[in-house]
């Protein structure tokens, strides 16, 4: 039989067992006096949930803590490392950081992660108004294509991530959200999505507290959730 699990808690949970097992998965929380009403109107279709994690859940206690926004390892630094013996290449994995009992280093469900009884496609490619930009007032504008491919109205929240691959003095991590859209889309709609970004967004704090941003390469990351984005590349110069 279907069964469908509802979980009330107020942090994540290792549940790969459930995950494996369930029809579905209802993440409630802490619901309050109408959380009863409002959870029977997801479960039984009433309403489609848009919800999206706001934190990551492990796959296992071995992982924590664990978050989206994390510092690089740098190892290994080329993802394609290869060692020539003989005349063959073998890939290299001595200096990887990587789980020996799980098949992966990924969460269980990444930042950003929510399902709903409809189903968006991403796959148009991200369209920028310029790769290169200049000076504290110029304004990248990047649009996306999503479209709802299954047999329900819903509504999807587009997110926007920035990574700053390198930085002077401090290590930046490996992507930062920077923005999001929430969007109504019928059955077999799809919309154009646009966000702005300034220097705003390209800003952190250096070794003596200063907020500031530096030129150089920046990569763009929009999609349904931290773990799952379509990228771009573009430069950002002072000048």
């Amino acid at each position: 039989k279907p069964v469908i699990l509802l979980l009330l808690n107020g942090r994540p949970l290792t549940i790969q067992w459930e995950n494996e097992y369930c029809t579905a998965i209802v993440e409630c929380w802490f619901p309050g006096t109408e959380g009863g009403n409002a959870i029977a109107e997801v479960v039984f279709g009433l309403y489609n949930p848009s919800g999206k994690l706001t934190m990551t859940w492990p796959q296992n206690i071995g992982q924590i803590p664990v978050y989206y926004n994390c510092k690089d390892t740098g190892r290994p630094f080329n993802l394609m490392n290869t060692t020539k013996l003989n005349n063959q290449l073998y890939q290299d994995d001595k200096d990887r950081s990587r789980y020996i009992d799980l098949s992966t280093n990924n969460p269980l469900y990444p930042f950003g992660y929510g399902l709903s009884y409809t189903k968006y496609d991403y796959q148009s490619p991200l369209i920028v108004n310029k790769n290169l930009l200049h000076g504290d007032n110029d304004q990248l504008i990047v649009s996306v294509t999503v479209q709802n491919i299954g047999q329900y109205d819903g509504e999807e929240i587009v997110q926007l991530y920035v990574s700053d691959p390198v930085a002077s003095d401090v290590t930046r991590s490996c992507k930062e959200l920077k923005n999001y859209k929430k969007l109504l889309l019928r059955s077999g709609e799809q919309q154009e999505i646009q966000f702005n970004v300034t220097v705003e967004d390209l800003k952190f704090y250096n070794q003596n507290l200063e907020y500031i941003w530096e030129e150089g390469e920046f990569i763009i990351h929009i999609g349904p959730n931290s773990q799952e984005t379509q990228i771009i590349i573009i430069n950002w110069l002072k000048e």
